[in-house]
């Protein structure tokens, strides 16, 4: 048995994300039902009942006391996703595990990582650039501080991870922890992960101490690959936007009293489908950014991509030239 791992609370929002992040892994796994196990860690589990009727589900209940404890002594909201972890590893033992964040959906049958997990790789949901890149990143959004303050801390400081003191480097890759795979195995190492997001977010406030945890610790003891392939992350503020749009619009009640092999059959063809239309938005977006920032190459490359996606659809460029007529960018 392995189990699949969702978190999800405080608004409907969210819990209908999740509900598709569970769905499409239904709707695309080939598998057999008996060999996975859904776990839904939320704060209303009644929302979720309906539409994934049938399906083999346990609910856990997180309410708002014990999600405060979760956030450990620097209140980091993203350390409840160790927490979830951690309890799942613990009365679950010997189980390997497939986490996802809400905003997340399966565009292919999962079968295979589910393999591979089994035999003992990590995976995460892509790598995003080295600690010393970070600082460049994330000056396009005025945030450069909290890398250069993760790269004093490295530089000044052992951790103890896997068992001994290590000496972090700053060519090390970061990952993105949209999709968390753990092997049955990887329970030890979740206290290091802990001390490491703890660490790391009381010293610099970067609000992605707990994937730093997990790009630090988890290549140490597994082989550690992307799973972007079969699952799609959808973090940013406007496709998040655009998908709770479309979330709204199929998670009605109709939706939940049909059988389940209508409503996994539903599902099946929009993960493509949506994947593509958010692509294309991800990609606008970076175009218009780029361009507003005076960025012009970055924003051709964007926009260029976009337009072969889109050549028909007009509205981007001339966004695209408002934008560089020095106006807001309106909405792609």
């Amino acid at each position: 048995m392995q189990y699949l791992v969702l978190l999800s609370y405080g608004r409907e929002a969210e819990y209908r994300r999740a509900l598709f992040a569970a769905l499409s892994f239904w709707a695309r796994y080939r598998g057999p039902q008996q060999a996975v196990r859904t776990l839904v860690f939320t704060d209303c589990p009644a929302f979720f009942e309906p539409y994934l009727a049938g399906l083999p589900v346990d609910y856990v209940p997180l309410e708002v006391e014990q999600r405060r404890a979760m956030q450990g002594p620097h209140h980091y909201v993203h350390r409840v996703k160790v927490a979830v972890l951690d309890e799942v590893q613990q009365v679950y033992p010997g189980r390997s595990l497939l986490y996802c964040d809400s905003d997340t959906f399966f565009q292919s049958d999962p079968g295979p990582l589910l393999r591979w997990l089994a035999a003992g790789t990590a995976f995460m949901h892509q790598p995003e650039y080295t600690f010393e890149e970070a600082p460049g990143i994330y000056a396009s959004f005025d945030q450069a501080e909290y890398p250069r303050r993760f790269l004093e801390l490295i530089a000044g400081c052992t951790f103890r991870v896997a068992g001994r003191a290590r000496q972090l480097l700053r060519t090390q890759q970061a990952w993105n922890s949209g999709v968390l795979g753990l092997p049955a195995t990887a329970a030890p190492l979740l206290p290091d992960v802990y001390a490491l997001t703890d660490a790391f977010y009381a010293a610099t406030g970067w609000f992605t101490a707990e994937q730093l945890a997990f790009s630090v610790a988890l290549p140490l003891q597994f082989p550690l690959l992307r799973s972007d392939q079969y699952v799609f992350h959808y973090w940013g503020p406007r496709q998040k936007e655009l998908m709770d749009a479309r979330l709204a619009h199929l998670l009605t009640a109709t939706f939940a009293h049909l059988p389940l092999p209508a409503r996994l059959a539903a599902v099946r063809p929009l993960t493509a489908r949506w994947r593509r239309q958010l692509e294309l938005d991800r990609m606008r977006e970076g175009a218009l950014y780029a361009f507003g920032k005076g960025q012009l190459l970055t924003g051709a490359r964007y926009a260029a991509k976009a337009l072969l996606q889109a050549p028909l659809d007009l509205s981007f460029p001339r966004q695209v030239l408002h934008t560089l007529r020095g106006g807001t960018a309106a909405q792609a």
